[in-house]
């Protein structure tokens, strides 16, 4: 039902394209309103200009989307509703970006991308980058630009693509200072900045939080054939999520001279994650009721830090493009997870008691080069360098209570460190021709040389050296103009997904004895061609979108299940899967007035056709496969109430997520909000509404196979 109103929708917009296509076409990029000037006949209006300067004032009512060459620009700025938000409420806006109610973040219905904070990998972004978003005021945001093929100057890293979230600058003359506050059902922020200007130096400071909660009930039904003998198991849970933190900028920016500047920021933020689950058990012969088993509850506590350290110098010379610039950083965050465990009888009776500590550190340290040259008027040449070493710790230590003596007693065998290792070395050089005025060509080459290994200390030493691997990264751009502001474009490039330690980590979670789960050390990275032409008129009132892509990816990590004659649960991962992505997906904004107010509204949806199989010969998955449909759609609607009040209506519907065994279905959300803002946008307050006309909403994930049976997982 849900779905077919989207469509009435997306058929109502279509209809808007001709004429919407006609106005964008014919307007301006923005508006210059003299206050108290009127030019009389004969008057010289340079010299009115001069006199009255302090009385212009310049409104630039830019576009929401932009077209650039080889990305989509979000205008955070010009959303009117997008204070008291978080990073994440603003991201599940953007077109061909999805954020389901964890605040997971998909291109295209794929997680593996990469965001960047200001072009930059972030320390805040190597944990939980869910936990990370919402912690990240979506007010102190300029722009979002997502990047499905980038360009051989951006890392290989993230077969989906990349998400660069531009912070707003603190550079104001003299000492100026914002705040902003949102309050909501399932989230509160806040955030502000203060900018101090001394001559050619820019000090300024950004604090910001947020904290967010969200609950939800699951269940697990899964169905066995074993020798011919059907094993039932059922598992019901009910889970309440809330988490939060502060995070603190401070950057400095100093002009040497109108030719070279140097930049040095550090952001710090700090983060927890509490997770209580209840879990009941039934199991038995699926031909018989089954019988109640056992009872257990969890307890996650986790607190972490991020820390980025960012040095930039830049400098230009007399020659037109010409451009030279260095940049450092140094990423380090750490996560603590205090668990507790506690199993029960039918009779409530504790039977198991449990609690862990697991210790995760990343650090991470990059220097890159970078050197812009224009070999002729309409031919710009890129290159550049850049290292990046990376090293990985988990650090688990495991106690069992002793009912007998009545305290917790360690356990060697359930102990486990896991240190990692991933250093890479990249060169590129692209060409950025100009053929005509309405006609350019972008092409580069990318090489990434990556060197890993790790060494698990318990239960027993044992060291895994991985074989390294080279990787060529094609890249090609063709761009057409057509008209004034509409654009035709072909794009081409490969990308690369390396495995992160959550897949990596050797050790076999036993927290549950019917579902345990162990890593693999041995993976490598993925590897993607992706394809897609796209089409589209964006201008200051609007505009529409749409692209066309085909995705493949060799040798993807896919979650390997099954069951065996002991009825217990067993994931792993590896390098098996072969996975086809095809579809498009649209986008349409439209500006307009209500009542003499600004009012906004947008549409983004996609349909595309997902194919996985599995690559390997042998085995319980060999001839595996598993083939599906995927959409979405969200809309938003967002109005100027008065002056200073704005309202905003968002909702969104994305369909089942596939994997080589399985898939999650499809979930509705929508969301209601007003905001406020104080004297001239320095200060705002907000209040929303997350899903009130659903209260729950359900993830299911279904899993089979030929080693499972009929499973609900």
């Amino acid at each position: 039902m849900n779905f077919r109103i989207f469509c009435w929708v997306l058929l109502f917009l279509l209809g808007w394209c001709r004429e919407l296509n006609a106005q964008v076409s014919d307007s301006l990029d923005g508006r210059l309103i003299l206050r108290d000037s009127v030019l009389g006949e004969g008057m010289d209006s340079s010299k009115i200009l001069a006199e009255k300067i302090r009385d212009v004032e310049i409104k630039v009512s830019g576009p929401l989307i932009e077209n650039k060459v080889d990305r989509l620009v979000y205008n955070a700025s010009q959303d009117i509703t997008s204070k008291g938000g978080s990073a994440s409420d603003l991201l599940s806006k953007v077109p061909m970006v999805e954020v389901d109610m964890d605040g997971n973040v998909s291109i295209r219905g794929s997680r593996n991308l990469k965001v960047l904070i200001n072009g930059r990998p972030s320390g805040m972004m190597a944990g939980n980058i869910a936990d990370a978003l919402r912690s990240l005021p979506a007010d102190g945001i300029d722009k979002v630009e997502v990047i499905t093929n980038p360009s051989s100057k951006y890392d290989a890293e993230g077969t989906a693509g990349i998400i660069n979230i531009i912070l707003k600058p603190v550079r104001l003359k003299g000492k100026t200072g914002t705040m902003n506050m949102g309050l909501g059902t399932r989230s509160a922020n806040f955030g502000g900045d203060v900018s101090i200007q001394n001559g050619n130096t820019n000090f300024g400071i950004k604090l910001g939080g947020h904290f967010w909660r969200s609950w939800g009930s699951g269940w697990t039904n899964r169905t066995n054939t074993i020798n011919g003998v059907g094993y039932g198991l059922k598992q019901t849970n009910d889970v309440v999520n809330w988490g939060g933190g502060p995070r603190l900028t401070i950057s400095m920016d100093h002009q040497f001279d109108k030719k070279s500047g140097l930049s040095v920021s550090a952001t710090t933020s700090t983060r927890m994650r509490n997770s209580n689950n209840d879990v009941v058990t039934y199991t038995g012969l699926s031909s018989l009721p089954l019988n109640y088993l056992w009872e257990q509850s969890t307890n996650n506590f986790t607190y972490g830090y991020g820390l980025d350290v960012n040095l930039d110098y830049r400098r230009t010379f007399d020659k037109v493009d010409r451009e030279f610039g260095v940049s450092m950083q140094y990423s380090q965050s750490e996560d603590n997870t205090d668990y507790h465990f506690t199993r029960f009888s039918e009779a409530q009776i504790e039977t198991r008691k449990e609690q862990s500590l697991n210790i995760g550190k990343n650090n991470e340290i990059s220097t890159q080069i970078d050197y812009t040259e224009p070999l002729h008027k309409k031919v710009l040449w890129e290159s550049g360098a850049k290292t990046t070493l990376r090293s990985v710790t988990s650090n688990y230590h495991y106690d069992s209570f002793n009912f007998v003596q009545s305290n917790f007693e360690s356990i060697s065998a359930r102990n486990n460190q896991f240190d990692y290792y991933q250093n890479i070395l990249a060169l590129y050089s692209q060409f950025t021709w100009n053929a005509t005025t309405r006609f350019s060509i972008k092409s580069g080459l990318r090489h990434e040389s990556t060197q890993f290994g790790g060494v698990v200390y318990s239960p027993a030493k044992e060291s895994y050296t991985g074989r390294p691997y080279q990787n060529f990264i094609p890249y090609l751009n063709l761009n057409r103009m057509i008209g004034k502001s509409a654009f035709l474009r072909f794009t081409y490039t490969k990308r690369i997904q390396r495995p992160s330690l959550f897949y990596l980590n050797p050790y076999t979670n036993f927290i549950d004895p019917l579902n345990i789960t162990t890593g693999n050390p041995r993976l490598n990275a993925e590897v993607s061609n992706n394809f897609e032409i796209s089409t589209g008129n964006y201008g200051q009132f609007g505009g529409w979108g749409c692209n066309v892509y085909h995705r493949r990816i060799g040798n993807a990590i896919e979650t390997m299940r099954y069951v065996g004659e002991d009825k217990v649960y067993r994931t792993t991962y590896g390098n098996i899967g072969i996975n086809y992505t095809s579809g498009f997906d649209i986008n349409l904004n439209y500006k307009g007035k209500w009542r003499g107010n600004d009012w906004t509204l947008t549409f983004n949806g996609g349909l595309g056709w997902v194919d996985i199989r599995s690559g390997i010969d042998t085995g319980y998955l060999k001839g595996a496969r598993n083939t599906g449909i995927t959409y979405n759609a969200g809309t938003k609607w967002s109005v100027k109430i008065t002056k200073d009040w704005q309202a905003e209506l968002w909702a969104r519907f994305n369909a089942p997520t596939y994997t080589l065994q399985g898939y999650t279905t499809n979930w509705f959300f929508h969301m209601l909000g007003v905001k406020k803002r104080f004297n001239s946008d320095k200060g705002g307050i907000g209040f929303g509404l997350d899903n009130p006309l659903i209260p729950r909403v359900d993830f299911i994930t279904r899993t089979t196979g030929k080693e499972i049976g009929r499973a609900h997982v």
